[in-house]
């Protein structure tokens, strides 16, 4: 990670131990800048029961949160995995070091809360004071823990990360707890980036889960490995009474060489199916950063056991469901989605849709899908996904993923679930005037404003961009996309990013309240 940090430098090293304390909040150090963290090494068996948190510069919300052993890339409370990474290590007898630059102007802030059940801590922190510069540095690193259990089967994916500012992700670990045996666990997904969606936009799709860490073969015969950027350290089956075992895993993936830059936003989330998930994403950004995820109770952190080791008593697996400690997200406007409709040999692209003659929001259409297509397949959990309906959802940084609302229970990685689908919104102009609209896509797309097609059937083969010159009528504007999931090089790709702006510079929003409502 290259950053503008100064030349001369004074080394610095302190270094503690905390015997045996329960339910307090411990400063480990106050550092004043400006300067750089460049090592940090800490000693927690009982990695879980303490939470890391660090504060650049004053600021009252933390950059980094996260249970340490996570933080370090130990997963599901385990207190010991060989990690040899770029950025992170472990070693024999519970030991763990960072080697993320962590650089700041005026402060550094340590501490450590600790569960009510206890832990001791050992740590080393190494850093360069900058007595003689001022740091021009205007990123700081930060870190995010999350865990959610049980994820949603084929339709929101996990999310890892939500910055908006400036930026570059840095990476992520992943751990999964198999609980969901009705797919294996790569086969919901893998991960999905979404970046600057209003200015410059671009999407990263990886194939199935494991291929994200470089593992193959589903990642469910695995030897453990580690390497400078990625790997699956920790594989294991857990015995939880059932005839077959239980998987449970753990991986990192650095994107050091493959930078993934931002100047806005980014958005990442990780395809799911109804397991028992934690993450921890670690990034650069511009100040001040957006919190998204909030840390739940102790016995929502704390396994009960790892390894036939008890830990603690209480409920096994507490659940922790999507949106118990998760911020409300900042959106972008909102549209009407509708979908989904066979599209195998191009249907619904070269005709007119009856959900495109008139808006209702509240009429269904069987989406006219063959007894083979992956939609007309049974499905306990999605009994009707075969049916097209209106559904109402609001846009990530001009983003919007028909996956995400539209997916077929499928068992198997899908390339594509060949379909169609619609998107309904109405843009309000202060004036007559024109407009471009921008639009990323993949696949085929159709754009039509006030009735007009203004965006004949276009294909794109991967994700890419393209702007379109339109006039606008003072008052409302009704805005209409049809996109389709055939073939492409993006896996499947089903999303597309829209950003209207005017000759000023203004950012007209869409909005799903149509004259009716």
């Amino acid at each position: 990670m290259d950053l503008q940090l100064p030349e001369m430098f004074k080394p610095r090293r302190i270094l503690a131990t905390i015997p045996q304390v329960r339910g307090e909040r411990i400063e480990l150090a106050t550092l004043k800048g400006p300067g750089c963290i460049q090592r940090i090494w800490m000693g927690a068996r009982l990695n879980r029961r303490g939470i890391l948190r660090i504060y650049w510069d004053g600021e009252e919300e933390p950059s980094v949160e996260s249970p340490i052993g996570d933080f370090f890339g130990l997963c599901h409370g385990v207190v010991m995995y060989p990690i040899n990474s770029l950025y992170l290590a472990t070693s024999d007898q519970d030991t763990y070091t960072s080697f993320f630059p962590m650089p700041f102007a005026s402060q550094a802030r340590i501490e450590v809360e600790v569960s009510p059940n206890g832990m001791d801590l050992f740590w080393h922190i190494e850093w360069h004071e900058y007595p003689e510069s001022t740091l021009e540095e205007p990123l700081r690193f930060h870190a995010q823990w999350r865990r959610e259990y049980p994820c949603e089967a084929f339709g929101e994916d996990y999310l890892v990360l939500d910055a908006a500012g400036e930026g570059r992700l840095l990476g992520f670990t992943y751990g999964v707890r198999v609980r969901d045996d009705a797919a294996r666990w790569s086969h919901g997904g893998a991960d999905n980036i979404y970046i600057d969606g209003e200015k410059d936009p671009a999407f990263l799709r990886g194939s199935g889960g494991e291929d994200t860490f470089g593992v193959g073969g589903g990642g469910v015969l695995h030897k453990p490995d580690t390497s400078l950027y990625q790997g699956m350290p920790y594989y294991v089956h857990e015995d939880l009474g059932p005839a077959r075992a239980y998987h449970s895993l753990a991986a990192y993936r650095f994107f050091e060489t493959d930078a993934v830059p931002f100047s806005q936003h980014l958005h990442f989330r990780f395809g799911s199916v109804g397991n028992d998930i934690c993450s921890t994403a670690y990034w650069y950004q511009t100040e001040p950063h957006r919190p998204f995820f909030r840390m739940p109770p102790w016995d929502q952190i704390e396994p009960i056991s790892i390894s036939g080791l008890t830990l603690r008593t209480g409920e096994p697996e507490l659940e922790l469901p999507r949106g118990t400690c998760d911020l409300p997200l900042q959106t972008t406007g909102s549209w009407w989605l509708c979908g989904p409709f066979e599209d195998a040999n191009g249907q619904a692209m070269s005709g007119e849709l009856e959900a495109e003659k008139a808006f209702d929001p509240g009429a269904t259409w069987d989406g006219g899908f063959e007894a083979e297509s992956p939609w007309r397949q049974p499905s306990t959990i999605k009994p009707e996904q075969h049916i097209a309906r209106w559904v109402r959802r609001d846009a990530i940084d001009g983003f919007i993923d028909f996956g995400h609302v539209f997916r077929p229970d499928n068992k198997e990685v899908a390339r594509t679930w060949p379909a169609a689908a619609c998107a309904l919104a109405w843009l309000e102009s202060p004036e007559d005037t024109e407009a471009v609209l921008q639009l990323a896509w993949d696949d085929d797309l159709i754009v039509r404003l006030n009735d007009e097609t203004v965006l004949p059937r276009t294909h794109h083969r991967f994700f890419d961009t393209r702007q379109v010159a339109v006039t606008l009528k003072r008052g409302r504007n009704r805005i209409a996309l049809k996109l389709n999931n055939h073939r492409s090089l993006s896996w499947g790709a089903w999303c597309f990013a829209f950003a209207a702006s005017l000759p000023d510079g203004t950012i007209l929003r869409p909005s799903a309240d149509s004259e009716a409502d």
